[in-house]
């Protein structure tokens, strides 16, 4: 464990495509690019029918919710699995359940039967696939690449998630003009097996496995996470922070589509365009990343800072190429946040807790999105749009205001020492 640290804390600033140089990374990141686009396109054209059928702000945040509960409910079992099971067999497992889910949305779309309870059913469904493959893709990175290549392994992961930003959103938009949803939706199906191919081609260099003679369940295994999360100071200010970012901020596919409809007045390939804004800036985030190396506080605070500020912004701004640029900027924010986080999170756990405290984050940014859906959705409803974007704003610099906080007051203690204490964090003995 010392040794793991101690050549952790030497890291320096990588090439930008240093982990590229890994075969077994390589594939994992060629599959991701072509596989995330679907996953874009079925977003983007799931919110659109449904703000299509019902005209309801709330009946897409009801979506949204119904989508990502069953991640806030199962998300720290799916990162207990990921430290238990082979992460290679788990993420194949999870693309092809993906892509009959995306099967099925599309057949039924285009039979002309499609009915609410068809797409808050699979929603749900799908919220049960992500739940153990967002901790199990944040974990199996580390197991590809050496540990002086993670920072650089987890901004290219990054970076392959927010092309399909830049490019699904753009696709389907023309498929939603073009063919219509179900086409997006059957799109998506073959992108999950292309990636479910890549994996079955990939062969990791180590993995963390189980300790040798531990017996603990599932259950106990989350306990054993969420010990070592909450004693270790650098973990709980990180945590803190991306809870409210997550609630408040992250829930895009509530809040972009409300944006454009609601106050910008877009089109269908208006809509498409503010959503490829959003992952332009994570695209480029997530770029500069590549050479950044160890994430410091600083920076993860001022890209919460910022986030905050830019969502309060976008609220009172109705102008299509100013709110353009405003989710650029968001998006930038948004991913040097939620990036820089995780890269510190792998670099401060140990090797057998990895998809446990991936899940944490995964819980925070994306399960917590049902309660930030439905608040989104209900003062949208009953006030007004710009305020209900507004007060997320808001609720994401009161979180980054306490993160501060906790760091000034742990520093002064002698126990968050500059640049995040490595030496202080000792994850329990397995039981």
């Amino acid at each position: 464990m010392d040794a793991h640290l101690t050549g952790a804390a030497s890291l320096r600033a990588p090439r930008v495509d240093k982990a590229l140089h890994v075969p077994a990374f390589r594939r994992f990141f060629i599959g991701s690019v072509i596989s995330v686009p679907g996953n874009w396109m079925q977003m983007t054209a799931q919110a659109w029918l449904v703000l299509d059928m019902t005209g309801s702000p709330m009946a897409l945040a009801w979506v949204t919710t119904l989508q990502f509960l069953p991640i806030m409910l199962f998300s720290l079992l799916g990162g207990a699995v990921a430290d238990r099971f082979p992460r290679r067999k788990l993420l194949m497992f999870t693309q092809i359940v993906g892509a009959a889910q995306a099967a099925t949305l599309a057949l039924i779309v285009a039979s002309g039967a499609v009915q609410m309870w068809h797409i808050l059913t699979l929603a749900a469904f799908l919220g049960l696939v992500t739940a153990i493959d967002h901790p199990v893709r944040q974990a199996f990175v580390a197991d590809l690449v050496p540990l002086d290549a993670l920072p650089n392994g987890i901004a290219l992961g990054a970076m392959s998630m927010n092309i399909g930003r830049v490019v699904g959103p753009a696709l389907g938009g023309v498929v939603l003009a073009l063919s219509g949803p179900e086409a997006a939706f059957a799109l998506n199906a073959c992108t999950f097996l292309i990636f479910a191919a890549a994996l079955s081609q990939i062969r990791p260099a180590h993995g963390a496995g189980r300790p040798t003679g531990r017996k603990a369940t599932l259950l106990g295994d989350v306990r054993e996470g969420l010990v070592f999360a909450l004693s270790t100071p650098a973990l709980q200010v990180l945590l803190v922070a991306t809870g409210f970012i997550g609630m408040f901020g992250q829930n895009f596919s509530t809040m972009v589509p409300l944006v454009a409809e609601l106050i910008v007045h877009a089109t269908k390939a208006q809509f498409g365009l503010l959503n490829s804004c959003l992952g332009i800036g994570s695209f480029l985030a997530a770029l500069s990343l590549t050479r950044a190396g160890k994430p410091r506080p600083v920076r993860i605070l001022t890209a919460g800072l910022a986030f905050g500020l830019l969502l309060i912004a976008i609220a009172r701004t109705d102008t299509l190429w100013l709110s353009c640029a405003l989710f650029l900027a968001v998006g930038f924010s948004a991913v040097t946040f939620s990036t820089s986080v995780q890269t510190a999170l792998q670099l401060l756990t140990p090797e057998h807790m990895r998809g446990r405290v991936a899940s944490m984050v995964t819980l925070l940014i994306v399960g917590s999105s049902p309660i930030g859906a439905l608040l989104t959705g209900l003062v949208a409803e009953q006030i007004a749009v710009w305020l209900s974007v507004a007060l997320n704003g808001v609720m994401c610099l009161a979180g980054i205001a306490l993160s501060a906080r906790q760091i000034l007051s742990l520093s002064r203690r002698g126990k968050l020492p500059r640049g995040w204490a490595r030496a202080e964090t000792k994850a329990p003995a397995p039981t």
